[in-house]
């Protein structure tokens, strides 16, 4: 009677283990494509963006992805030509990039760059992403109304998407696409949006902040202030093309947080730090009544190097033995790898990370099982010790391709 009843215990609390969900989210920061970038993808027949993502691939395989399209789809002709800063245009085959080598699942397009080429560039850009089957959020046109919100589900988890930006670049005269902007009626009005889809977790992406600095301003904590009043859980920034601090504000019966910018996932701004950034993961559990929560945070620093001065190669920059065996560092030195590996040590000091990792290889920055251990950054910056032991300076000059 008694091995039976233990039985029974154990058959109940495998039950009630395997009733939660879990899924994992990866972020991405801007996604850029400068003229440097156009020049070494050129070939014969047209343009050829893999090398930028070969050596970083795998991480993303069967991964939710995140990431912020901070160029436009113009096409060509009528005096549209392929180019960089200031005004982005990049050609469609680079879809093909986000599609099959990043396997990216959602692209923001609320931020400063996305009237480059007007209001029919952006219209082309929602229209080719369509095409490519790469969902994004950010505009309001057609069906699609302003202040908008998307769900979508992973593993499980149904998680709602809003994305709002500080501004624009440029602001045509005559606008049928609507640009979703930072403010609290807009924020409100999408959260409003978010709640109706019936949501397991809303996560806002916000295009924010003081480019090239290393910490929030004023108007982004007050816009987080906003979206956590209105219950999102995690706000993940870009637009500085820098770091910023992640920040986890744990209660007694919720967790939230703000990782306040991701930086350059890839460009051509070679100006430190700006090619230093990282892959934030986000994971969250769902629960057997059906109450999600914000499990842990965890990233993977990244460097992107730029051999010959022109291409950009995306490129693992840890030391996690389980990530550096599935990853391609064909043509670098011993001595690159292990400059990467100190440029990743100092992104990961100014994140605050621990130094444990988790399954994945990814560097825990906070995680439920030791809830009052919070991120707290031991470098003001995310700068790398260069040659002959001389630190770079703090502040970066605000000249480069934006």
């Amino acid at each position: 009677m008694r091995k039976v009843l233990v039985i029974m215990i154990m058959l109940m609390l495998s039950n009630y283990a395997s009733a939660e969900t879990r899924a994992r989210f990866l972020f991405i920061g801007d996604i850029m494509v400068h003229d440097q970038q156009l020049d070494a993808a050129r070939t014969k027949t047209g343009y050829d963006f893999s090398p930028s993502f070969r050596r970083i691939k795998p991480l993303f395989h069967d991964a939710f992805l995140v990431g912020n399209l901070e160029t436009v789809f113009a096409g060509t002709g009528k005096k549209l030509h392929y180019a960089g800063f200031p005004f982005f245009n990049t050609p469609d085959v680079f879809t093909e990039n986000l599609s099959n080598d990043l396997e990216i699942d959602l692209l923001t397009l609320a931020n400063n760059h996305i009237y480059d080429r007007g209001n029919d560039g952006a219209r082309r850009t929602v229209q080719v992403l369509k095409s490519a089957d790469i969902p994004c959020i950010g505009l309001g046109l057609d069906d699609v109304p302003s202040n908008d919100a998307i769900v979508l589900v992973n593993n499980g988890i149904r998680a709602a998407f809003i994305n709002h930006t500080y501004g624009s670049n440029e602001w045509p005269k005559s606008r049928d696409v609507h640009l979703n902007v930072i403010a609290s009626p807009d924020i409100q009005a999408s959260m409003t949006r978010a709640k109706s889809l019936s949501p397991d977790v809303i996560i806002a992406l916000f295009h924010w902040g003081n480019e090239y600095h290393f910490s929030p301003n004023v108007h982004q904590k007050q816009a987080a202030e906003w979206a956590f009043s209105e219950g999102a859980k995690l706000i993940v920034g870009t637009h500085p093309h820098v770091l910023q601090p992640v920040e986890v504000r744990v209660t007694s019966d919720d967790v939230r947080a703000v990782a306040w910018s991701l930086g350059n996932f890839v460009s051509f701004q070679r100006t430190l730090p700006r090619e230093r950034s990282i892959i934030l993961a986000a994971d969250f559990v769902k629960d057997d009544e059906g109450v999600t929560r914000l499990a842990g945070l965890s990233a993977v620093p990244t460097y992107v190097v730029a051999p010959g001065r022109k291409r950009t190669e995306v490129t693992y920059a840890g030391t996690e033995s389980i990530i550096i065996e599935s990853l391609d560092f064909s043509g670098l030195s011993r001595q690159q790898v292990n400059n990467l590996q100190g440029i990743g040590r100092n992104v990961l000091d100014f994140l605050g990370a621990q130094n444990i990792s988790d399954d994945f290889g990814f560097s825990v920055l906070w995680r439920e099982e030791s809830r009052d251990v919070l991120p707290v950054s031991r470098r003001n910056s995310p700068h790398a010790v260069l040659s002959g032991g001389k630190k770079s300076p703090r502040s970066v000059r605000k000249k480069s391709y934006r």
